[in-house]
């Protein structure tokens, strides 16, 4: 049996004495959206910052493709395939949305040559122009980043992260703040990923609407715990999962629902 594009095996993390992380298996595949869930201070970003080497694990291992990539620096990482995005975007706010898509295209070839950023191709030959076309963000081309609204922003980051050609993107919130309109858009966006790119998508989001209609498979953190995984019209009845949302009326309607 072949190991996952990207897993976890016994995470685990600790701030001092506190335990933010204990013993997390997680796998996510190519071509296969898992949704990361649990209460505010579950460790769910802990988990995306392990995972992207902004942070080291205390306890076990993580590999992409078989290779161990749990000490890895953040940079080697994002060259190996694994993509990341932020709940608060970060693109550079005076560069167009093509020249922001250029520079990460020029960060994944590893050196900067003499072509403009906002025209050099990414691996497979893909432009900032056809990243941002393929996220319905043609028209933004030429915007600076820090005119663009928010949902745009959210986008632009995802394209940056598209241009390092990945196996694997960690969403983080990627949908927080969108309005229903947007949202739908934005969930659109991330099947056409699945489906038509086989990109595996490990994604942390509170609009469980969202994630019950989109994600594959949902994995629920609790206390630094995987409390429940399956697809997510099992999770949303597992009383573990309604227990933990307990006290959050919107989670714990939005389950329900």
């Amino acid at each position: 049996m072949m190991s996952a594009r990207l897993e976890g095996r016994g995470v685990g993390k600790q701030f001092g004495g506190l335990r933010v992380l204990s013993h997390v298996d997680f796998a996510v595949e190519s071509g296969e959206i898992v949704a990361l869930i649990g209460p505010n201070g579950a460790g769910k970003t802990t988990l995306f910052n392990l995972v992207s080497g902004l942070e080291r694990p205390g306890a076990g291992s993580i590999r992409l493709d078989g290779r161990e990539i749990t000490r890895l620096p953040a940079y080697r990482i994002a060259r190996l395939g694994v993509g990341r995005t932020f709940q608060t975007p970060r693109p550079f706010l005076d560069l167009t949305a093509a020249e922001n898509v250029g520079a990460a295209i020029l960060f994944a070839r590893r050196a900067v040559d003499s072509e403009p950023a906002d025209e050099a191709p990414a691996r497979g030959g893909a432009t900032p122009q056809a990243l941002l076309a393929l996220l319905d963000l043609g028209p933004c081309a030429g915007t600076i980043a820090r005119h663009l609204p928010l949902s745009r922003r959210k986008l632009l980051e995802l394209a940056m992260a598209l241009a390092l050609g990945p196996r694997i993107v960690l969403l983080d919130e990627i949908l927080a703040g969108l309005t229903p309109a947007e949202v739908t858009a934005a969930t659109a966006i991330l099947r056409r990923l699945r489906d038509e790119r086989g990109i595996g998508l490990f994604w942390v989001e509170h609009v469980m609407s969202a994630v019950m209609e989109t994600a594959g498979r949902v994995l629920v953190l609790h206390h630094g715990e995987v409390i429940c995984e399956g697809p997510p019209a099992a999770v949303s009845r597992d009383p573990r999962v309604i227990e933990a949302y307990l006290g959050d009326p919107a989670a714990d309607e939005a389950i329900a629902s």
